[in-house]
């Protein structure tokens, strides 16, 4: 793909994407948003690509939007992420057919660390560190931080890192639950294509099938899921062995 913002690498059917504005330790604007809707939409539908990694080009993950985007006024800014498609971004990531890794190598600030959320797992090398920093700029979380972190860490983690806005590091973050690894610096992709490739051998329709019940139980009753569960695990079983 020709692509601006983004370093796009496919090995071993795994794609790593690689936000690319080292420059401003890869905030978003306009066009890094309308890029990653373009390569979400693109991979979902690649039948060789079997799970992404969400990485950054150091020295950071991401420092978040590109305050920048200011400039032009509130009513600019709103259009440039409408326009570049966030709220289509959430509801893709929380539909894609591939499992997404993020590989947290640095700061994660604001839609730094928001946008992991969506991920379905996250690793962090020893030097990251994360921060909401929403309260601090005076404006509120996004890209459905709101319902997700509750979700990840719990109510009341949720409320003090949101609240504060305060900078937590790697080794907070796994203890909360906010990551599910950390690993030295330079064994940061290592461990992540290490995961991708384990998800990769597995079948396909069963990572996929997987990811989806445990999302769609988030908001489902005991007895619903229950009812549910029985309709997926036949429905994997016929795709794996076929009528007997």
């Amino acid at each position: 793909m020709n692509l601006e913002c983004f370093l796009y690498e496919v090995k071993d059917s795994i794609l790593v994407l690689t936000m690319n504005r080292p420059e401003v330790r890869n905030a978003w604007n306009r066009k890094m948003h309308e890029e990653y809707l373009e390569v979400l939409r693109k991979v979902n539908e690649d039948d060789s690509i079997r799970v992404m990694i969400l990485t950054g080009s150091p020295p950071a993950f991401s420092s978040g939007t590109d305050l920048k985007s200011f400039s032009e006024g509130v009513t600019s800014f709103q259009s440039s992420l409408t326009e570049g498609g966030a709220g289509a971004q959430i509801t893709l990531m929380r539909e894609f057919k591939k499992p997404l890794i993020a590989a947290i190598n640095g700061a994660a600030v604001g839609m730094g660390i928001t946008i992991t959320l969506m991920c379905d797992i996250r690793i962090a090398a020893e030097s990251a560190t994360m921060c909401f920093r929403f309260t601090h700029l005076g404006v509120v979380p996004e890209f459905a931080s709101p319902y997700m972190l509750p979700r990840i860490v719990g109510l009341g983690r949720a409320m003090d890192l949101c609240l504060t806005a305060r900078t937590i590091g790697a080794q907070e973050a796994l203890g909360m639950g906010l990551v599910t690894r950390v690993v030295p610096d330079h064994q940061l992709m290592p461990a992540a294509m290490e995961i991708a490739q384990n998800l990769a051998s597995k079948k396909e329709h069963s990572i996929r099938m997987t990811r989806d019940m445990i999302y769609r139980h988030l908001d489902t009753d005991f007895y619903e899921a229950v009812r549910r569960d029985s309709q997926y695990f036949l429905e994997a079983v016929l795709l794996a062995y076929g009528e007997k």
